[in-house]
């Protein structure tokens, strides 16, 4: 009897001890912008990855749509970047819900919002708002608590329209600049701390979701990618904490070129319908 009920107790602790591995090897993520193009997709393969996905934007009826595509855990919260002090309340609200964070994803963009071509200054004010100021309140916000904790991954996403000025969308572009500079310097702050804090900024060029805008109608549009073949570098450059990463890797070769092409010459390369280099 005595037997028994030592075996009884050893399956027990084991058990117990296995439920704990598993709930320490629970990994959470939060997608702001998950409502459509490159934070839908990626909310869709990290929840088959094996992540609790949080998803946030303005439009709940659409994060509805995708909780319901989704077979795993998620959670879902109406958000909006350009009010940055609600916002903030909101993730640190969805933080506590969804019992702590690892990967806070920035998928915002005001983009779809301004009028770049009005000479009321106000119209551009949606892009700088959101992918400024939201960006900034949110990141710092997800990086707090990822300090306190001891470890966590920030991704935002910038655009390769940050590396250079761009005549066509000058306010998207410059915010977008401010995205890519922000996220080196806080990553560069957590390299010199040596804390597992890791910072990854995704830079994509031309993807086609067509949730907004279908790029292939733009005249100046080059190297349009599928959604699809997109998602793969995203997942990647996540899974492997990357500093920087190109969507897709090609445009790397851009990037790179970009800073080293002379301003006179620059212009007129980019001085084509649609004013995008």
């Amino acid at each position: 009897m005595k037997v028994i009920l030592k075996l009884l107790l050893l399956v027990s602790v084991f058990c117990v001890s296995v439920q704990a591995s598993e709930e320490g090897n629970i990994k959470r993520a939060i997608i702001v912008g998950a409502s459509v193009g490159m934070g839908k997709q990626l909310a869709k393969d990290l929840a088959a990855d094996g992540y609790i996905v949080g998803m946030a934007a303005r439009r709940i009826e659409l994060l509805e749509q995708i909780q319901q595509e989704i077979s795993t855990q998620t959670y879902i919260m109406q958000m909006d970047a350009s009010q940055p002090d609600d916002a903030v309340e909101k993730l640190n609200t969805m933080i506590e819900k969804m019992g702590g964070l690892d990967l806070l994803v920035l998928a915002v963009t005001g983009f779809y919002d301004c009028d770049f071509d009005s000479v009321d200054w106000k119209k551009s004010l949606p892009v700088l708002m959101v992918d400024c100021v939201g960006f900034f309140a949110l990141a710092r916000t997800g990086l707090n608590f990822f300090e306190q904790q001891g470890r966590g991954h920030l991704v935002g996403f910038s655009s390769i329209d940050g590396i250079r000025g761009v005549a066509s969308c000058q306010a998207y572009s410059a915010s977008k600049a401010f995205c890519i500079r922000y996220l080196e310097a806080e990553r560069n702050k957590y390299m010199q701390k040596d804390m597992p804090i890791y910072v990854t900024d995704l830079c994509p060029g031309w993807i086609n979701s067509k949730d907004e805008i279908d790029f292939t109608q733009m005249p100046h549009a080059y190297w349009v990618e599928r959604l699809e073949d997109a998602s793969r570098d995203i997942f990647e450059a996540i899974k492997n904490k990357e500093h920087t990463a190109y969507i897709t890797k090609r445009w790397k070769k851009v990037a790179e070129l970009l800073p080293l092409i002379p301003t006179d010459l620059y212009n007129a390369l980019s001085a084509r319908e649609g004013g995008g280099f």
